[in-house]
């Protein structure tokens, strides 16, 4: 049985009749009436400007999708436009999370609202890194101080500050990890 998916669009909040996002994680402009001016005699006319399924382009190093929406501005995680659009705003304290791990999908049904604990927990569930490091990277730094590795030697080894290690080390950072 060959079960066929509704893509559903929607307003996106703030964006309301220009912009919609869908439920497959794609996001559209929509037609529009544009001002402009005639080069002959300077007199203002409206113009139809048609509506597309915006291009997205890297938001950032971790993979997440991004699109402008509008001129001069800067770009949206697709992400963040999707749930906001069919969720609603985050709760206090959340932020979005992608349940198979993949930044690039931004269906509805891979997106839901979690702590930022739980977003670091299934990166590294997931075998990513979180930052630079991985746990078995932290695991392997903790090792290096047990066999005598100055902060400033693991440092250099793995591409970080020596801040980071001392963290490292001190339990500022990576604690949950035992």
């Amino acid at each position: 049985m060959n079960i066929l998916k509704k893509e559903i669009w929607k307003d996106i909040p703030g964006y309301e009749g220009r912009y919609q996002a869908s439920t497959e994680g794609r996001i559209r402009s929509l037609d529009r009436q544009v001002l402009g001016k005639c080069h002959y005699t300077g007199k203002p006319f409206y113009r139809t400007v048609k509506g597309r399924i915006l291009r997205p382009g890297r938001f950032c190093k971790t993979g997440h999708l991004s699109v402008v929406l509008g001129h001069g501005t800067a770009g949206k995680p697709v992400h963040q436009l999707v749930i906001l659009t069919f969720v609603g705003p985050p709760p206090e304290g959340m932020e979005v999370l992608h349940r198979n791990g993949d930044p690039t999908d931004n269906r509805l049904k891979n997106l839901h609202y979690g702590t930022r604990s739980e977003n670091i927990l299934d990166v590294y569930r997931q075998g990513g890194k979180w930052r630079k490091l991985s746990i078995d990277d932290v695991q392997s730094i903790r090792f290096g101080f047990y066999c005598g590795i100055k902060e400033v030697e693991l440092a250099a080894m793995y591409d970080v500050t020596p801040s980071i290690i001392s963290a490292i080390k001190t339990g500022r950072n990576f604690a949950w990890l035992k």
